[in-house]
């Protein structure tokens, strides 16, 4: 029998503290595990309480954060003020354990052959830009090893990123701004850059995807969300932050607890987002309709002004802005009315099939080219842009509005969009 698992929790100044953080998903929170803190009972979820336990076992030392024990969940402000933190805290810690559970029968199969292929196809030297749209079989065969459908040292893979910590949004902060990670899965420890690699090949090429989904039975956290996550990881190295919504669009049907957290979770890793834009005193209602106008508008960047105004910058005229209307089409949200959002707001949070997803390469970018095709414009109430002063002549300020005074089920909300031929 296992003795009581003790820990104490100790305040410590960022800027001096020597730490690891640990990354892992928050599971079944009905499974509770109770242990000691600082001399007092504390419940906490049964696979952290699994990760605590590895370390006790390792013998580790170092302090480590954890954001169930570090962050009063209930505490709104004390929430809003370590998650505008969270970006740094994982980009100071001297190492990020990502915790993807207990060991499992074949584990170490799976790595090695993981390993294996990672090796023959220099996984080192991998360009995410390189062969992008080459959705073709991978070549087993040449590779030297067996072809996956029902071949256990695939199938051992396969169960490795399927485990939830690949379906769980707030891991990709986690990951993405990390300057040393590893992975734990019980007592082994695995390169994260070659489970990374492993499961940018399953989600890229058709056997393996198709293997995987007929042995692992089509499970929730897909190899097209360990792919996105892979993904978003060899972008972000390469090319540092994107917009927000282009995020969210990779990473739409990912697990939160809060609905709000879809979009938190994110901030850290997207550009151009004061960090003020996390604040769990607003509504899921209020952080949707900014991001949907943020989306609406192109590339802006948001603040916080003088006077606590929030404000959307831009180096163009949004007068002049074009979007695709496929692109407002094919994240058009059915669901918006029973979320109590404007119709206008994009879908950038519910799951898409792999189908829809594919569309998604398909867009109507060539096709422009050759014929005419409806393109809608933003426009704005009158008095609701605003020339201000910045770097260039071209500098625009734009007030976020107040969706609060705006009927839940207003289609238009502050910003109408028209469509017209171009």
């Amino acid at each position: 029998m296992l003795s009581t698992l003790e820990i104490r929790l100790i305040e410590k100044n960022l800027d001096e503290a020597e730490f690891e953080a640990l990354s892992y998903v928050w599971g079944n929170q009905g499974r509770k595990e109770r242990i000691k803190c600082n001399d007092c009972w504390l419940s906490i979820g049964s696979n952290l309480y699994d990760a605590l336990c590895e370390r006790r076992r390792r013998g580790s030392t170092t302090f480590l954060w954890a954001d169930a024990i570090c962050v009063n969940q209930d505490n709104n402000q004390e929430k809003t003020h370590q998650v505008r933190l969270m970006r740094e805290i994982y980009a100071r810690a001297d190492r990020v354990i990502i915790w993807i559970g207990k060991e499992r029968l074949k584990d170490s199969k799976g790595f090695q052959l993981a390993k294996s292929l990672y090796q023959k196809c220099h996984g080192e030297r991998y360009d995410i830009d390189t062969g992008v749209l080459d959705f073709g079989d991978f070549d087993c065969e040449s590779k030297g090893v067996s072809e996956p459908l029902f071949d256990p040292n695939w199938i051992a893979l396969f169960e490795i990123i399927s485990h939830p910590w690949f379906g769980r949004v707030w891991v990709i902060q986690e990951l993405l701004v990390a300057q040393k990670s590893t992975m734990w899965r019980g007592a082994l420890d695995f390169d994260p850059n070659v489970i990374l690699w492993s499961a940018m090949q399953i989600g890229r090429h058709r056997n393996l995807y198709n293997s995987f989904n007929i042995t692992m039975k089509s499970p929730r956290t897909s190899a097209l969300m360990a792919r996105n996550i892979a993904s978003s990881y060899y972008d972000y190295k390469k090319k540092g932050p994107l917009p927000i919504y282009d995020t969210l669009s990779r990473h739409s049907g990912m697990g939160v607890t809060d609905s709000r957290d879809r979009f938190f979770a994110l901030a850290g890793v997207s550009a151009g987002l004061d960090l003020a834009f996390v604040n769990y005193e607003k509504t899921f209602r209020e952080v949707a309709c900014l991001v949907g106008k943020m989306a609406l508008l192109g590339f802006p960047e948001y603040s916080l002004g003088p006077g606590g105004t929030e404000m959307l910058t831009l180096n163009q005229n949004p007068r002049k802005h074009r979007f695709l209307i496929e692109w407002l089409a094919f994240h058009a949200n059915p669901q918006n009315r029973e979320l109590g959002l404007p119709s206008w707001v994009p879908d950038l949070l519910s799951a898409h099939s792999p189908g829809l997803l594919m569309t998604g390469f398909y867009n109507t970018l060539y096709l422009q080219r050759v014929r005419d095709i409806p393109s809608p414009q933003v426009r704005f109430k009158m008095g609701q842009l605003y020339n201000g002063t910045g770097p260039s002549p071209n500098h625009w300020r734009i007030p976020v509005p107040d969706v609060r005074r705006v009927s839940p089920y207003s289609q238009i909300a502050q910003l109408h969009i028209s469509q017209r031929l171009t």
